[in-house]
């Protein structure tokens, strides 16, 4: 289901929407792409940096005084596997990103031990210093654990406070698809129960919000992403369909739903529940949404909104551009009749 991928990020210029139209001399309208990106977490600011944390687990800040992404590190541990980890070599995937009660940077993300047999364990590290020379401190335990193939395989993370200051994890990978349990805000550890840290049926802690509703035989759904709207009230929810980590042969496609409740029901557009397979297309395998087959596979969605108030979508995908290369893409981001459109006729300026 995945691969470890290395990236060091084209320096690019970035920030703000610029409307592409003539006579305004932009010669390309459409996202930024930086180069060797794959499972980004969506990005965060802190001060004058932009944060983004991608497998496996690096990360790199873009500096908005020089205008430009710095890439700043790719081992949290710096060699040293924190105790919780079963791993026999460090196989970190998928980062989310979260700001706790205390106001420090938790990474969250998986380290899998057995990925056919979906062995794998959720922990975090703490950010610690300046963005620009971050160190990590580990979480004493894992947060939550998957060792079966008929359980939620523990990957792909999503972590965010609802709009009454509870914290949530949103995780999963096929089998069981796409679920939600509560954090403690202090310890980052489940809420309710923290010792056991094992999905099972009919456990009340957690609840299935998504599953895969294509024709793969497989229950093809992961990389689950909620992003709280600020304005609206809506929760909206983001997963991928379909098979990723293929180069230009990726199926990848990113469906949304929304609700008025962290853990849902989560509905499309047409008022399916994404729990029973529903989920709106929001960016297809090849490109043709967004007008240019150069966007591949796209995955790992996120939002960040930028200080100018202007929103900004994420995504990883497989560049038909440059030999499949994995790659990030940020587009500007528009709300029509609260659902998100991606505005593939404006520029990304920052």
């Amino acid at each position: 289901m995945r691969t470890l991928l290395l990236f060091s990020l084209v320096l690019t210029s970035l920030l703000g929407c610029k409307d592409s139209s003539p006579p305004q001399p932009i010669p390309t309208a459409g996202p930024k792409v930086l180069a060797g990106v794959h499972d980004p977490g969506h990005l965060v600011r802190e001060g004058n940096q932009i944060v983004l944390f991608a497998s496996a687990v690096e990360w790199t800040t873009y500096e908005t005084t020089q205008q430009r992404w710095i890439p700043r590190g790719d081992d949290l541990y710096s060699g040293q596997a924190p105790a919780w980890d079963l791993s026999p070599r460090p196989q970190y995937w998928a980062p989310s990103v979260f700001r706790s009660s205390s106001n420090a940077f938790r990474i969250y993300h998986s380290a899998v031990y057995n990925e056919d047999g979906h062995g794998s364990r959720i922990g975090f590290a703490e950010a610690q210093g300046d963005p620009t020379q971050f160190s990590f401190a580990p979480s004493a335990e894992h947060v939550i654990e998957s060792n079966g193939t008929d359980q939620p395989f523990a990957i792909d993370p999503a972590v965010f406070r609802d709009r009454d200051g509870r914290d949530w994890l949103v995780y999963g990978s096929h089998a069981e698809g796409i679920v939600i349990v509560e954090l403690d805000p202090t310890t980052g550890l489940l809420k309710e129960n923290p010792q056991n840290k094992f999905w099972a049926p009919g456990d009340s802690r957690f609840t299935t919000i998504a599953n895969y509703g294509g024709n793969l035989s497989e229950n093809n759904v992961e990389a689950a992403y909620i992003h709280p709207h600020p304005d609206n009230g809506y929760y909206y929810l983001f997963v991928n369909w379909d098979r990723c980590c293929s180069g230009t042969n990726s199926s990848y496609n990113i469906r949304v739903g929304r609700s008025t409740s962290p853990t849902g029901p989560f509905l499309d557009r047409d008022g399916r529940d994404m729990a029973q397979g529903g989920g709106t297309l929001f960016m297809d395998a090849n490109g043709q949404m967004v007008g240019n087959s150069r966007f591949i596979g796209p995955g790992h969605a996120g939002i960040y909104r930028h200080t100018d108030g202007q929103d900004y979508f994420t995504h990883h995908f497989y560049d038909g551009d440059n030999r499949g290369e994995p790659s990030l893409g940020i587009w500007c981001l528009r709300w029509e009749n609260d659902w998100p459109v991606i505005d593939r006729d404006r520029s990304v300026s920052w």
